[in-house]
């Protein structure tokens, strides 16, 4: 580490906790809704604490379809057939018959269900958003108590270098 750069060790420290702890929650609640069939996206959820310079900051990686299950979709466009395809394997899925008794393929089955997202979108299920708060909430105090901590020691070593 350079001489003039700040260490900032407490800190780090309640970021690994704080990212931790938001990635468990994130899994956990993720798990109460109807959202997880593959459990791709919970498996997915590790959170990184990044430094880059004199930043320091702790984010969540989550496979890319994360912001669909959080924002949901409005109508609009059919989503990947092959994504839908995936999840019919995983969830179980089953089919009705149509009124001459034959059952719709997978690939049909995909369609049909990417149709109904088309037209009819999909809800949002806002996890991180309701998540963030609560970790925020439950780790200001320690991110703060950590600055203090971290900037005191800093300081320290400036004066003792000086004098």
């Amino acid at each position: 580490m350079e001489e003039n750069a700040l260490n900032f060790t407490n800190l780090r420290k309640v970021f690994e906790q704080y990212g931790n702890h938001a990635a468990e929650l994130y899994k956990y609640n993720l798990g109460l809704t109807r959202k997880n069939a593959s459990r791709r996206l919970s498996d997915s959820a590790k959170y990184f604490v990044k430094v880059a310079g004199r930043s320091l900051s702790v984010g969540l990686r989550l496979e890319d379809y994360w912001k669909y299950v959080e924002y949901g979709r409005k109508p609009g466009k059919f989503p990947p057939p092959s994504a839908i395809l995936k999840w019919i394997e995983v969830k179980p899925i089953i089919p009705r018959p149509d009124d001459n008794g034959r059952y719709p393929s997978p690939k049909s089955l995909a369609f049909l269900i990417g149709r109904k997202i088309a037209r009819e979108g999909i809800e949002p299920t806002p996890i991180l958003e309701t998540n963030s708060e609560q970790v925020y909430a439950k780790f200001i105090a320690a991110i703060r108590d950590a600055l203090k901590k971290d900037i005191g020691d800093q300081l320290g070593r400036i004066v003792r270098r000086k004098y």
